[in-house]
C-alpha cells in the first residue's frame, strides 16, 4: 500500500511542474539602400527566457527573465529617421487543455488586449525518431505549412499535451521545437516538477477582443506609424 502511494505521488508530480526554455530566434533583415555600417548594427538574431507551468487541465506561458529591448536609429539621406525597434512585451497565453480554449494577453502601443480563441489543431506525424533532452527520453514529432518544416521533440513520461506557446497536441510535454530549420529555436534547459495550480491563472488584463479584432488593429496602427515620416520598423515576439 505504501509503494503504491508513493508511485500515485510520483505520478501526480510528473503532471504539475515548471519547464524553462531558452529561444533563440534569427532575424534576416534586408533593407534596400542600407548603409553597410547601420547594417553590421542591427542583431542578427534574438535571445531570451521562457517559463511553462503545467498541469493536465491547463498550461499558463510567459516571459521568464526580461530581455532587454532594442533600438536601432538612423538618419535617412532624405532627412527621415529610420527606427527599428526590437521588443519583447510581458505577455501571457494560458491553455485550457480539457476545452482546448487559449486566452492570450498581448501588448501592443503600450495597449494591454486579451484575445481568446480555439486552440490550434496541428497536423503532427511522429516519425519513430528518439533522443533524450535534459535525460528524459523524447520523441520526434513534425508537420509542414506551406514550406515551413516544424519540428517537436516531447516526453510521454510527462502526459501533459502541452508545450511552448502554442505549440501543443502531443501524447507528452514539448521540450523542444525547431521551427524552418532553426529559424526559431525553443529548448528547455530544466524541468522541475512539484505543484504549480496557484501559478496557472487566466490572464483577465486587457481589451477582449478576437484574433481577427487584434490583426486588424495592429495592421492600422502599422500603417499609421509608417504615414508619420520616416520609416519605423517594430520586431515585435509572439509567443
Amino acid at each position: 500500500m505504501i509503494s503504491a502511494l508513493i508511485s500515485l505521488t510520483v505520478m501526480a508530480c510528473a503532471q504539475t511542474g515548471t519547464v524553462v526554455y531558452n529561444e533563440t530566434m534569427k532575424l534576416e533583415l534586408h533593407i534596400e539602400g542600407l548603409d553597410p555600417a547601420m547594417a553590421d548594427m542591427i542583431p542578427k538574431e534574438r535571445k531570451s527566457v521562457k517559463m511553462l507551468h503545467y498541469s493536465p487541465e491547463a498550461s499558463l506561458y510567459l516571459n521568464g527573465k526580461q530581455a532587454d529591448d532594442q533600438e536601432v536609429t538612423e538618419e535617412m539621406a532624405g532627412g527621415g529617421t529610420m527606427v527599428i525597434k526590437m521588443q519583447e512585451p510581458d505577455e501571457q497565453l494560458y491553455f485550457d487543455l480539457k476545452n482546448q480554449k487559449v486566452t492570450e494577453q498581448r501588448e501592443f502601443m503600450s495597449r494591454m488586449f486579451l484575445i481568446v480563441s480555439e486552440a490550434d489543431t496541428l497536423p503532427w506525424k511522429l516519425t519513430g525518431n528518439r533522443r533524450e533532452i535534459l535525460g528524459t527520453p523524447c520523441f520526434e514529432a513534425v508537420y509542414q505549412k506551406d514550406t515551413v518544416k516544424t519540428i517537436a521533440w516531447f516526453a510521454p513520461s510527462i502526459p501533459v499535451s502541452a508545450g511552448p506557446g502554442r505549440y501543443n497536441g502531443l501524447p507528452g510535454l514539448i521540450l523542444e521545437v525547431n521551427v524552418d530549420d532553426g529559424k526559431r529555436m525553443l529548448t528547455a534547459v530544466s524541468v522541475t516538477p512539484g505543484e504549480v495550480a496557484s501559478s496557472i491563472v487566466r490572464p483577465a488584463k486587457g481589451k477582449k477582443v478576437t484574433r481577427e479584432e487584434f490583426d486588424k488593429i495592429v495592421e492600422e496602427k502599422t500603417g499609421e506609424m509608417q504615414g508619420e515620416g520616416g520609416a519605423t520598423m517594430m520586431i515585435r515576439i509572439r509567443q
